[in-house]
């Protein structure tokens, strides 16, 4: 029940925030690897980037992959939160005291983080190629024409089998182990820490939003370069024996984007990602505690 729990909650969360994660995977794509800041730049805000996109795209544009999006907050999250609230229930996060250990905390948000990425490697791979496409001069990126997410899983895989679709996997797997390390143990944190006041001890609402919000910005802050990383490997196109056109792993696309960008180009889509992050994480472990207070409730009145 506690993975059901953890992949609704994220499902909820990624009604709202999937525009601001579709702005931030074309700002993360915008210039790529090139140091020309003259280039005509359609996503250089998120305002411009909104602007930009119902002009060209519709209102609908907005959420272009949200089904694969939503797909893989299920999967990832179910896994992750599931996870986590498993180890937590057992004490592995707690010390000899019973009160949480950061570095536990940190430890298993990372394992767990590794476990739902790593199940949910093909729909991400897939939202981040459908939500880069634009049939408009504002496209970025290499252009795979997808129709929708169940077009794109077969025709990733007729083209390079099953390993095609965990091809780039490798940066989605560091980007989410150190969102998820840096989100779950700040967010244990910062609730523990709360709920020594009054106010907040009596309300579950205002002690997850608070918590969420401090655990968004240290989240972002910590990931979004592996998250510009797992992008782009992500969305480049491959040969006819499925190698990269752009980046051969994690660490040439490392190289080759921080030698033409520098370290703006690792933190490009920042702003986007706080804005779908620290929302998205506020309404996650919302929705989480929210659901498993329902659950708690349930199994009492049993």
């Amino acid at each position: 029940m506690d993975f059901i729990v953890g992949g609704t909650a994220a499902c909820c969360a990624g009604l709202f925030t999937n525009p601001f994660d579709l702005i931030k995977t074309r700002q993360q794509l915008q210039g790529e690897l090139t140091a020309d800041r003259t280039l005509k730049n359609p996503y250089s805000s998120v305002l411009k980037s909104i602007r930009s996109i119902v002009q060209k795209e519709g209102v609908l544009g907005l959420q272009k992959g949200l089904v694969s999006a939503l797909a893989f907050q299920f999967v990832m999250n179910s896994t992750r939160l599931g996870l986590y609230q498993t180890v937590d229930t057992k004490g592995f996060t707690r010390g000899d005291d019973g009160n949480h250990n950061p570095l536990l905390c940190v430890f298993w948000g990372a394992v767990s983080g590794v476990a739902g990425s790593a199940l949910g490697a093909p729909l991400y791979k897939v939202k981040c190629q459908l939500q880069s496409q634009s049939n408009t001069e504002n496209a970025v990126g290499y252009q795979h024409k997808h129709k929708n997410m169940g077009q794109a899983l077969m025709s990733i895989f007729k083209e390079t089998g099953v390993k095609g679709l965990w091809a780039g996997s490798s940066g989605l797997l560091i980007r989410t182990s150190v969102g998820s390390a840096t989100q779950l143990s700040t967010f244990t944190e910062c609730k523990d820490f709360l709920q020594r006041s009054q106010i907040f001890r009596e309300s579950v609402f205002l002690t997850a939003v608070g918590a969420s919000m401090i655990s968004g910005f240290f989240t972002v802050v910590c990931m979004t370069p592996f998250d510009v990383i797992a992008t782009r490997l992500f969305n480049q196109g491959v040969d006819e024996r499925g190698r990269g056109l752009l980046y051969r792993n994690i660490f040439d696309c490392f190289t080759k984007t921080f030698r033409t960008e520098g370290l703006r180009g690792l933190y490009k889509g920042f702003f986007p990602n706080y804005c779908r992050a620290a929302p998205h994480t506020v309404l996650n472990l919302t929705f989480w505690e929210f659901f498993k207070n329902i659950q708690l409730h349930l199994a009492e009145s049993d």
